[in-house]
């Protein structure tokens, strides 16, 4: 009676834990942190993006960075680009596709100059934060499946206004991790 009493015991305490399974690599976020030249940070930047389901290095996602932008009046701006993407791509290749938002700060040295932004012109006065336009996102990107180097190439068309540049890309390149 002893021993059937030990082993029902036993089979309570041990038996659970068999059933569960360990967390694995597939159950997270996989994120990027990568430099940017030219693009959407129109000079260079630092960014950082993320899937939005977990497991899944393709779908719905998003990016945050800033960067840094010299202008020809000696005068320098930080941006900010802010977007919502999405990978198409299974594997390690992916299309990206998305539509961003780029506010900027920016303090001008000579208020009755105008600068030349990304395109745009920008009439220079007491500076502040402003919103340079809206950016689209077409490319391509090679990313590690769990952790490793990540390289992207893509086209930028900046739209502010009325006005439209579709003479913009970028090269990033950073690390990969889940």
């Amino acid at each position: 009676m002893k021993t059937a009493i030990f082993t029902i015991i036993c089979m309570f305490l041990f038996l659970p834990s068999f059933g569960q399974e360990p967390e694995t690599k597939s159950e997270k976020f996989h994120k990027n942190i990568y430099l940017e030249g030219l693009g959407s940070s129109i000079i260079a930047g630092i960014n950082y993006d993320m899937r939005l389901q977990k497991g899944h290095m393709d779908g719905l996602g998003f990016r945050a960075g800033v960067g840094l932008a010299p202008l020809s009046s000696g005068s320098k701006i930080i941006t900010v680009p802010l977007e919502v993407n999405y990978l198409l791509g299974k594997k390690q290749s992916s299309l990206v596709s998305g539509i961003g938002i780029l506010p900027f700060y920016g303090s001008f040295r000579n208020q009755k100059t105008t600068d030349n932004f990304g395109g745009f012109q920008i009439k220079g006065d007491t500076g502040g934060v402003a919103l340079a336009g809206v950016y689209l996102v077409l490319g391509y990107r090679f990313q590690p499946m769990n952790n490793g180097l990540m390289f992207q190439v893509n086209w930028n068309p900046m739209i502010s206004g009325s006005a439209f540049n579709a003479k913009w890309f970028g090269v990033s390149i950073g690390y990969g991790f889940k």
